[in-house]
């Protein structure tokens, strides 16, 4: 026990063992109280270093005892039997009872006080290691935790190919890990400079899906700028960069980690208050780091993927479905009508003189007039119908479950929409063109992709030949199409 350090000695019977069996220079560090008056406010204010307290001989626990322990929380706490010179103790001996759990000092007055403090200070240093043992332990599960945690991250998302899906197996994890009352993934844009919030987690965290935060914009978009985690204590909505987040949303503490992978920017991942620990601390930050970089990695994959199966399929004019795509999709939706009976049509559409445009304006205008085509057919029909760029000038739509007399409607409002369209005016220029279109459906027209692309494309064909800037229905077991409406 250092110099100076005050130890209180309770006693069974403040008659005996008073302050005259305490000899020594440092019998002043000693204060002595029987049970019966137990020093409650000394003890709660830290008066006292260590407490020696008598047992019994019969070994009897004080019925204060546990009183005793609460009040001198973390102080060595050391029981002793006061015995007679000649080796006996002063009653029955017995053994010391199971609830005391440290060894029972048997002393004998006078008692010297310096064997006192070495057998203080042998208790507080073993007190002092069982502490340690018990921090080191500690450390070790949550060290074993985490890594636990890491290993189920990277098993479950090892092998997802949608980033929804594997933000929400992370952070599922992250949540029973770290108690989040909330979380939001806001996935990264690096063209635009924007954040969108795509996954949210909590109560009242809904309303903001689907919201968007500039690069260095509030908590998510600093993170996002610098790189670097980003903490706040006593967060407000705008910490979260917008005025308008509903009322559940304001934390007393919020964390903002970036997702990285091969030195990109996937996302940022932005968690709102703990349940138990309160704060957020620079630990988080860094765990946080630690257990999404795996979720990172698999997102990023998994977009590259999805991008490299988009560029496989599309266009690279005007980013329509190019034909192998066309193909494919106009097999799955034939053989999907075979088994339920339901009808599906092809619209085949080419642009009428657009060798005019290239030799008027040149080929690069006449591309950028193929895109703005595109879009006018795109935004045109309906979500469930697939657009698709067959080569050239010409353009295909699929219509699945659709019957002649809505794919008729369908092409008439196409190449009426066509025909009023001046492209390219935000350029400079003034061109305008038209579309002839075929139809062609099964089971009327064909059993197979192959016989619809042929009689779509005779359909258009017959219109070329009849004036252009018309529709034309193929016609059942006819070789050729019939006209449904030619405009000249």
């Amino acid at each position: 026990m250092r110099r100076g350090s005050k130890i209180l000695v309770l006693l069974l019977d403040g008659r005996q063992g008073g302050r005259s069996v305490w000899r020594g220079r440092d019998a002043d560090r000693y204060a002595v109280a029987p049970w019966a008056r137990l020093p409650e406010k000394a003890l709660v204010s830290g008066r006292f270093d260590a407490v020696l307290y008598q047992i019994e001989d019969s070994g009897r626990v004080p019925a204060r005892l546990k009183e005793l322990r609460r009040l001198a929380h973390g102080l060595p706490l050391v029981p002793f039997r006061l015995e007679r010179r000649t080796g006996r103790a002063c009653g029955p001996r017995a053994r010391p009872p199971r609830e005391i759990d440290a060894t029972v000092v048997p002393l004998t007055p006078p008692v010297d006080v310096r064997l006192v403090g070495a057998l203080l200070e042998r208790e507080r240093l073993i007190a002092d290691l069982r502490l340690r043992a018990r921090r080191a332990l500690l450390d070790a599960r949550d060290a074993g935790a985490r890594m636990q945690a890491h290993a189920a991250i990277v098993r479950l998302t090892g092998n997802e190919l949608d980033p929804h899906r594997i933000i929400d197996v992370a952070m599922e994890r992250v949540r029973g890990f770290l108690n989040l009352r909330a979380w939001l993934f806001l996935l990264a844009d690096p063209e635009q400079g924007l954040l969108t919030v795509e996954r949210t987690c909590g109560e009242g965290t809904g309303a903001v899906r689907g919201k968007r935060f500039g690069m260095g914009e509030g908590i998510a978009g600093r993170a996002a700028q610098r790189r670097q985690p980003v903490l706040v204590d006593e967060a407000e909505a705008s910490a979260l960069g917008t005025a308008d987040l509903p009322k559940p949303m304001p934390a007393r503490s919020a964390l903002a980690v970036p997702l990285l992978s091969r030195g990109r920017l996937i996302g940022v991942i932005v968690a709102i208050d703990r349940l138990k620990a309160g704060h957020f601390t620079n630990q988080d930050a860094r765990l946080l780091l630690l257990l999404l970089e795996p979720a990172a990695v698999a997102i990023d994959n998994a977009m590259l993927l999805r991008k490299s199966e988009e560029l496989s399929v599309t266009d690279d004019l005007n980013k329509l479905y190019n034909s192998r795509y066309l193909n494919s999709t106009l097999r799955r939706e034939v053989e999907r009508s075979k088994r339920y009976r339901t009808p599906v049509l092809l619209i085949f559409l080419d642009l009428d003189g657009f060798k005019n445009v290239n030799d008027q304006h040149g080929h690069l205008w006449g591309s950028r007039t193929l895109v703005e085509v595109g879009q006018v057919v795109a935004s045109t029909v309906r979500e469930i119908d697939v657009v698709s760029r067959f080569g050239g000038d010409e353009f295909t739509v699929i219509l699945p479950q659709t019957g002649p007399e809505g794919a008729a409607i369908i092409a008439e409002r196409i190449r009426q929409r066509i025909a009023e369209t001046t492209f390219l005016s935000t350029y400079g220029l003034q061109v305008r063109i038209s579309a002839s279109l075929g139809i062609a459906s099964f089971p009327d027209h064909g059993q197979t992709k192959d016989d619809l692309l042929a009689r779509a494309d005779q359909a258009m064909y017959l219109v070329k030949g009849r004036g252009k800037n018309g529709v034309a229905l193929a016609e059942p077991e006819s070789p050729r199409p019939a006209i449904v409406e030619t405009m000249r």
